[in-house]
């Protein structure tokens, strides 16, 4: 625990958490006493191509006491270890213009005497994650200090680095052409690896010298070269080790339960072909490790599998050779339930000593809980899990297929984060990114970090309310003035498009096939969120213009395409189909006059979803229901989602799946905020069928929110608690109750 309390990122995660999860680490300076390191690389490296570089560094400590802290970072990724222990890896993904660093303190795993320093770099080139920006095959590490320094600065001090040619890229085969954006597979030969190679008793006599290749630029300042640095912006990643469940197939061997757990090495004879066939019991991520003995000549494939049907089909191969106890560990991660692993042997026996997986994912301190009846308390449970396997150096929606950061879906996935742990970082980092791919005519991109050039102006707009989401958990007014420019950008770029007759959303840029209506409803609902944005920001001018701009444009949007014989909007002025989403999308952007609202809700909620309608429509179709308190299908809406899990469906892996959490805890349980910073709360239950509901919902302070009630007889019984500084009303069948921090009783 000394090391967990001293270090910053994520230091030997992988080796001291694999009895549990750690605790948060205390924070020490991220800031470097003074920059002189410079970024190294093999001299024969060719920058853009895959590769695997091995770096090591030799010093001795004969008088050296107290911590030792050095900043490092890489490109693409490094692993880093300390006389053998993996202390470290990263660094956190960004874009060349924020490049990010991580802090760590090493002196735990250092010594009297001789010590090694090395890092493995893998630059993944053509077969990159498209979440992966680059610009060369490089490594960087800075002392502390100058006394750090001047014993382990790369480009200033001496370091060995060899090519490791045991690695090749497997590229992820993808049978009907499907979009892939994620890691792809490892060929490993055994017999280049250089083994022992981060022990202090490796000679590395033959290895060259490394080349600097460029200096230090700092974000922020003007460089000659991109990368510029920028301290890691979020939480460090935490790592278990995650033994299979169970075996489902074994063909060619027999293979004892105790082989799960690490305690029952499987033979493989030679000349045999075996088949095994491994269940996690659910989705995971992380990096796989296979622990081998044996099998000169012989070949693994491992094929990892998801939950649900994919035609993406991800593939390990090693090639053996001979030695004992080899361990083998991915280069990237995999996102897999079932794991089939096809062994054919040589003139040689193998044996399989172990096998598992080193979960991974952002290190958080899960306090939320839900409980209501059978159905939802699966759907919680099936939410939580699917946003914290994407919880990793950005919001990944789709950990299995992309890996990749969208900001709708960003916006579902870190507002559950926040609310099942206080950490509301990952949101934040999310909203910042986003911000920064922001194109020269002011929108931002859909999903970023990304190598591409992807745009919607539904997103731009969305990444507004995200913000506005974002401060009503957390008054954070720094953010929102530093993000306040691109928010008008945005409102500025749809102003020039305006349709010159009605004043609504015009033809654009960006806009896909994007009917009127929702569109117009979307901007306008942009343009609330805005105002208030605005009014947080000390800017009074623009909250009244935005607000005006809304109120003008609303009464057009009504005449141009609300049905007065259907009770909805149409998504056209012709009035040929009508959506859930869309009509959602008015109420909330307070486009439908008051008198009208309950009875549009009620519509809307009677119309039969849409196949098509995604999660992030649904969103939006849930939030009308909790802000309008016409909440009545929501269970049926429930029964949808439950559907959709026991059929197994894709979209029920994906991050956004935590849909249901935010409105099992917004609506089911009614804890919402009504104030930035959670400052002040309505807590208006509407618990379906269910006789009790339980929930606990984790404030911006740290502190937890909970609900203990049961509903007997439409009468309400039972115990609220805040924290001490908020304040709220309690609601139930149109009456209500001031709430105040502490526990108090409800009886309603």
């Amino acid at each position: 625990m000394k090391y967990l309390q001293r270090c910053v990122l994520l230091p030997a995660l992988i080796a001291l958490s694999m009895a549990g999860k750690a605790q948060p680490p205390k924070k020490v300076c991220t800031v470097p006493q003074q920059w002189d390191a410079r970024w190294i690389s093999d001299g024969t490296a060719a920058p853009a191509a895959f590769g695997v570089y091995l770096f090591r560094k030799q010093f001795e400590l004969l008088n050296y006491s107290g911590s030792f802290i050095i900043h490092i970072s890489a490109d693409n990724r490094y692993r880093l270890y300390v006389n053998g222990h993996q202390v470290g890896m990263g660094p956190a993904r960004g874009d060349l213009s924020n490049w990010y660093y991580e802090t760590i303190d090493i002196s735990p795993y250092l010594k009297y005497g001789k010590n090694v320093l090395a890092a493995e770099v893998v630059n993944y080139g053509s077969s990159k994650p498209r979440g992966q920006l680059t610009l060369a095959t490089g490594l960087l590490i800075q002392g502390h200090t100058p006394r750090e320094a001047a014993i382990v600065n790369t480009g200033t001090t001496p370091w060995q680095v060899m090519e490791d040619d045991a690695f090749q890229a497997l590229p992820v085969k993808t049978n009907d052409g499907t979009f892939y954006g994620a890691y792809a597979g490892d060929s490993i030969t055994a017999q280049y690896h250089p083994w022992g190679w981060e022990q202090t008793t490796f000679k590395d006599t033959c290895w060259e010298t490394a080349v600097a290749t460029a200096g230090v630029a700092l974000r922020g300042s003007s460089a000659n070269d991109w990368r510029l640095l920028s301290p890691r912006p979020i939480s460090q990643l935490s790592q278990e080790r995650q033994h299979f469940k169970t075996v489902l197939l074994s063909q060619g061997t027999a293979v004892d339960a105790a082989f799960l757990k690490g305690t029952a090495p499987i033979t493989i004879p030679a000349k045999r072909k075996i088949r095994l066939q491994l269940d996690c019991g659910e989705q995971t991520t992380g990096f796989p490790e296979m622990l081998i003995s044996g099998g000169l000549g012989a070949n693994i494939k491992i094929t990892y599998l998801a939950g649900y049907d994919t035609k993406s089909i991800v593939q390990d191969v090693i090639c053996p050779d001979g030695g004992a106890r080899r361990k083998f560990t991915t280069t990237g991660y995999r996102t897999f339930r079932y794991a089939q692993v096809d062994i054919e042997t040589d003139k040689a026996p193998l044996t399989l000593l172990d096998y598992y997986n080193v979960y991974t994912q952002s290190l958080l301190d899960d306090k939320a809980a839900f409980t209501a009846n059978a159905e939802a308390d699966s759907l919680w449970n099936n939410g939580k899990r699917a946003a914290l396997l994407g919880a990793q150096d950005n919001l990944y929606n789709d950990p299995c297929k992309e890996q990749l950061q969208y900001i709708q879906d960003a916006h579902i996935q870190g507002l559950a984060i926040a609310f099942f742990s206080g950490d509301d970082g990952l949101l934040r980092n999310a909203l910042i990114q986003a911000d920064q791919s922001r194109i020269p005519e002011g929108l931002i991109r859909s999903r970023y970090p990304s190598d591409d050039r992807l745009l919607n102006i539904t997103d731009a707009l969305t990444w507004i309310g995200t913000l506005q989401d974002y401060l009503l958990y957390k008054g954070d007014k720094t953010l929102a003035k530093q993000l306040f420019p691109g928010v008008r950008s945005i409102l500025d770029w749809v102003d020039r498009y305006q349709d010159p007759v009605t004043g609504l959303p015009g033809d654009m840029p960006y806009r896909d096939s994007l009917a009127l209506a929702p569109l117009s409803g979307q901007y306008l609902y942009a343009l609330r969120q805005a105002a208030t944005i605005a009014g947080y920001c000390d800017k009074p001018a623009d909250s009244l213009s935005w607000t005006r701009t809304a109120d003008k444009l609303r009464e057009v949007l009504y005449q141009q395409c609300f049905d007065g014989e259907k009770g909805l909007y149409g998504e056209t002025p012709a009035r040929k189909s009508f959506s859930r989403y869309t009509n959602a999308m008015a109420v909330l952007a307070q486009a439908v006059p008051p008198r009208q609202v309950k009875s549009i809700m009620q519509r809307l909620l009677n119309e039969k979803p849409s196949p098509e309608e995604s999660f992030r429509e649904k969103y939006y179709i849930f939030k009308a229901m909790q802000e309008t308190g016409v909440t009545g299908t929501f269970g049926a809406e429930l029964q949808q989602l439950s559907a959709l899990k026991e059929q197994n469906s894709a979209a029920m892996y994906q991050s956004a799946a935590a849909l249901a959490n935010l409105f099992l805890l917004g609506i089911t349980a009614g804890i919402q905020s009504t104030s930035p910073d959670f400052r002040t709360v309505l807590i208006a239950p509407d618990p379906g069928v269910s006789p009790h509901v339980k929930a606990a919902m984790v404030h911006p302070d740290g502190e937890l929110m909970e609900v203990d009630l049961s509903f007997i007889n439409n009468r309400v019984t039972g115990t609220v608690k805040l924290p001490f500084g908020v304040t709220g009303r309690f609601r139930w069948r149109g009456k209500e109750v001031t709430l105040n921090g502490g526990p108090q009783k409800i009886s309603m």
